[in-house]
């Protein structure tokens, strides 16, 4: 996700950064030319024109349509959002209530921590298809990571393992009974919110809308021209693209959100919230240090 400074109107208003979804200028560019041809050949033959009424009720249809795809996608980017609010919280209390009061020193407290940051970054590298563990290897024995990175499901190994030693304190007598059904239920929001954002992974908006968006939004520019030749003449490829550019940029956006874990610059910004966890649980993070030292981030 790109940061960007709420408050100032203006600079928002003609900022690149965020104006355009991958692919979005490219396609507006393509209904522009469609759109100068369908003038040209006006030129030589005016009977291609149509109805701008016709047009008027097919523009609420599909803004229906994109408000309905909007809706859509932004609900799933705030589920995630919130699932993984949740994974900062529990992350934070299971924490605090085994290093206070299990823990056998800072040594033993910060090991547990470091298992609990792993299942952080284990589950954002999981639902963004990574292979690579950068950030876990440092944070683990060797022959551990190497059982983690082996494992068909990582961020179940490493809910397992948190799971393996909080038994340990309560079979040491370290942990008290109903500590441990805290700490349990804390894991228990973390695996929860894993299979929630795993749900929203796998299950996208469905095929039928996606088409029935796409097909009605490209009929519909491809086609405008024929209802703004006779009133704009020349200027009708470019009030074509600039209806192009919102509508198409809506669409895009809807795309980006559907899985909402992802690089795209609209997607959920894992990397900095897992640097957040890292840095309240064992202090500034390697990706944060990087950030500070240039004054740039990339999630």
């Amino acid at each position: 996700m790109i940061p960007y400074p709420r408050r100032e109107w203006l600079h928002l208003l003609v900022s690149p950064r965020g104006s355009l979804s991958p692919g979005v200028m490219r396609r507006v560019v393509a209904f522009g030319v469609i759109a100068a041809a369908l003038w040209l050949a006006d030129k030589w033959n005016h009977r291609v024109s149509m109805s701008l009424g016709l047009y008027e009720i097919a523009g609420a249809v599909i803004a229906l349509i994109l408000a309905f795809r909007t809706n859509t996608s932004y609900n799933r980017f705030w589920e995630g959002r919130t699932l993984w609010g949740s994974i900062v919280n529990a992350s934070r209390n299971i924490t605090r209530i085994v290093g206070a009061h299990a823990a056998e020193g800072p040594d033993d407290a910060r090991e547990f921590a470091a298992r609990v940051v792993v299942f952080a970054h284990a589950t954002r590298r999981s639902l963004r298809g990574e292979k690579d563990l950068p950030e876990i290897e440092r944070l683990l024995p060797a022959e551990e990571f190497a059982a983690l990175a082996a494992h068909p499901h990582p961020p179940l190994f490493a809910a397992q393992q948190i799971s393996s030693r909080i038994a340990a304190y309560a079979k040491a007598g370290r942990l008290e009974r109903n500590l441990v059904a805290s700490a349990e239920a804390e894991l228990n929001v973390l695996v929860n919110c894993l299979g929630g954002c795993e749900r929203i992974l796998k299950t996208p908006t469905p095929l039928g809308y996606v088409l029935l968006l796409r097909r009605g939004v490209a009929l519909y520019l491809a086609t405008l021209p024929l209802a703004l030749i006779d009133a704009l003449g020349v200027m009708t490829p470019v009030v074509t693209m600039m209806v192009a550019y919102p509508v198409l940029m809506i669409e895009g956006l809807g795309g980006e959100l559907d899985d909402p874990f992802g690089h795209e610059p609209n997607d959920l910004p894992l990397t900095r919230i897992c640097d957040t966890i890292e840095r309240n649980l064992l202090g500034s993070s390697p990706q944060e240090l990087v950030m500070a030292s240039t004054g740039t981030y990339v999630d």
